[in-house]
């Protein structure tokens, strides 16, 4: 036994079978063998894209479909300075002295740490009341923004750096205040995936106001430095780009405690929950420039406030947001594009089509399990991979399968029931029954129509022809209904066999009983049209060994001895039903049945026995004619 097929042998047998011919279907390697060289030269040319970028834009608005949306922590809590509050209080820029009184109104509450989003560069009156205001705060962050006019070119593993920086004015600068970096730089289709986690400028380092509100609230130092695209701040190590960008994970915006700024006020709103937690004082009106597009939220901007909100929702997490690392993104589309290509060329279109989509849902259920551990997957080169793989499947399959499936199938609805030619053609398509030529035993039935072109003379040639296609429809309906195969079809001759394309039990009865159904139903029909006595049909019927397979490019037929004898069987003068000896052996019990003259073949010595089927609604003078037609021995 093949040890292949050995070792499949503690399988149910059925299933084994198949198993075992799946194995040793040649056609089934050679699909597995393109698909998976397909699959690997997709993975190259793929892994060469990844490491040129060739997708850069599109792959980071596919990926923006993976952003979900946790919950915030309550740590943050927003002061919007929105809508409501520039009605009720006054239009933007506030004063000084209404900033301190909203300073003052949160002091009270005792916040832990104070981040005013506001750029405060220029000295104004009541500057004194507001630092007085600020100094009531354990720690308050303040902003720096670097001049974007003379930004310096971007340099590998640094952070951006400024020739200067806008930062408060002198009197807002008190012992308690620490400057943070405010820059907000959006990706180039102008949505901001990520923050600096620092900026420089003049040798001074500016952590972002996230870090410098999170180091304040937990007591670290806000000192960071990058070292292999990590940024080191303290005793934790941020994942970051070349740039010391850090990727944002945005919290479901509906969790996040927002208080407006005029119920601060006006002492409408409660305060208690401030008490220990980071507090952001921002613009989040709709009217002022500083909103963003996010992955998160494509349809809304946000807020600069919103979005510093959010890097520290990040930093609270224990897994911030990293990119998946490039060999790793390049292996898994290796894998996506051999496991294609070894599965898809086995597959019909539909199914194809409908596995691949199968198999690009499956990797978005690891890239949105990979986004809960912190890892950015990019979906966007498993995607092309799969349809690249699938559309070059496709075409191997149809040229070297589906086209010569398309020929079977038209080849065989020609001589198969319709309901048949899907097996028949999956046989052949197969192996089971080479087109080339193979040995069957089958059962022949021959159905002679000469008589009816003689006593259709009198009809017109369209008549005649007319006649002929509904006798014939009539036959080959039921051929098809006994499960029968026409292989030969012409205007005076009809032949049918079983045991050809499909295995099938007992095919001589299953030929005898498609006899005897033809004699009766055309019996019936013929008074109609013709002379009932002068319409006789010849039908012989043998059983025996043929070559069957296709001639030329169409025709697929059948040769051998019993052929020729089936043909003078349904011939002979007598007309009837006329069996050989092979098929008298097999249906014998069936109906009654006479032996007459035997046939002797040209070259032969031997005669062939012939019996005649005498079936109950033939007349008493058919059979007198049918036994003097014995005796002439």
């Amino acid at each position: 036994m093949d040890p292949q097929a050995r070792s499949l042998k503690h399988l149910p047998t059925r299933l084994r079978v198949s198993f075992i011919r799946l194995l040793q279907d040649r056609r089934v390697y050679l699909r597995l063998q393109f698909g998976s060289a397909l699959g690997l030269g997709v993975g190259l040319v793929l892994a060469v894209a990844i490491i040129s970028n060739l997708f850069g834009a599109a792959t980071l608005r596919l990926s923006d479909l993976l952003y979900q949306t946790p919950p915030a922590s309550r740590q943050v809590i927003l002061i919007a300075i929105d809508d409501a509050s520039l009605k009720e209080i006054a239009p933007l820029p506030w004063s000084r002295a209404t900033l301190a009184a909203l300073v003052d109104a949160l002091a009270a509450a005792s916040p832990r740490v104070l981040v005013l989003d506001l750029v405060l560069p220029e000295p104004a009156r009541d500057d004194d009341a507001l630092a007085r205001a600020l100094e009531r705060v354990p720690h308050v962050i303040q902003p720096v923004v670097g001049a974007e006019a003379t930004r310096a070119s971007s340099i590998e593993n640094a952070f951006p750096r400024f020739d200067f920086v806008l930062s408060p004015a002198p009197a807002l600068r008190t012992a308690n205040t620490h400057l943070a970096s405010a820059m907000i730089i959006p990706d180039r289709d102008g949505i901001v995936r990520h923050i600096p986690l620092a900026i420089e400028s003049a040798g001074k380092q500016y952590p972002t106001l996230g870090i410098a509100a999170l180091a304040a609230f937990e007591h670290r130092a806000s000192d960071l430095r990058l070292e292999n695209q990590r940024a080191l701040w303290d005793d934790r190590a941020l994942p970051v780009d070349a740039q010391g960008q850090m990727k944002i994970i945005f919290v479901n915006p509906a969790t996040q405690p927002v208080i407006s700024a005029a119920g601060i006020l006006r002492r409408r709103a409660d305060v208690t929950a401030l008490r220990d937690r980071i507090v952001l004082i921002g613009v989040t009106s709709p009217t002022t420039p500083q909103h963003f597009l996010t992955p998160a939220a494509p349809n809304q901007r946000l807020s600069a406030m919103e979005l510093h909100a959010n890097v520290i929702e990040t930093l609270l997490r224990e897994r911030p947001l990293a990119q998946q690392e490039r060999l790793t993104e390049i292996v898994m589309i290796f894998l996506v594009a051999i496991l294609a290509g070894a599965t898809l060329p086995h597959f019909r279109l539909l199914s194809a089509f409908a596995l691949t989509i199968i198999y690009f849902l499956l990797y978005l259920g690891y890239a949105f399990a990979q986004f809960n551990l912190g890892v950015l997957v990019q979906p966007l080169y498993p995607l092309i991979a799969l349809l690249f793989v699938f559309a070059g499947a496709m075409i191997f399959r149809y040229f070297s399968l589906e086209r010569r499936r398309a020929n079977l199938t038209r080849l065989f609805r020609r001589y198969v029931a319709p309901e048949a030619v899907e097996q028949v053609t999956r046989d052949f398509d197969q192996g089971a029954l080479p087109l080339g030529g193979i040995r069957r035993e089958v059962s022949v039935l021959c159905i002679d129509l000469r008589d009816l072109t003689r006593t259709g003379a009198a009809l017109s040639p369209d008549a005649l022809f007319r006649l002929l296609n509904e006798i014939a429809t009539l036959i080959v309906a039921i051929v098809f209904r006994h499960n029968g195969t026409i292989t030969k079809h012409t205007g005076e001759e009809i032949m049918a066999a079983w045991n050809l394309l499909l295995d099938q039990p007992e095919p001589a009865r299953q030929a005898m009983r498609a006899a005897t159904a033809i004699k009766r139903e055309l019996d019936a029909f013929a008074p109609k049209q013709l002379d009932a006595r002068a319409f006789k049909l010849g039908i012989g019927i043998t059983t025996g060994e043929v070559l069957a397979g296709r001639l030329g490019s169409a025709e697929y037929t059948i040769i051998g001895e019993i052929v020729s004898i089936a043909e003078r069987l349904a011939v002979k003068p007598e007309r009837g039903i006329f069996i050989d000896a092979a098929t008298w052996a097999r249906v014998g019990d069936e109906l009654p049945a006479r032996e007459v003259k035997p046939l002797k073949l040209r070259r032969e010595t031997d005669p062939h026995h012939i019996w005649q089927i005498v079936l109950p609604s033939e007349s008493p003078e058919e059979t007198e004619s049918a036994d003097a037609a014995a005796n002439e021995i």
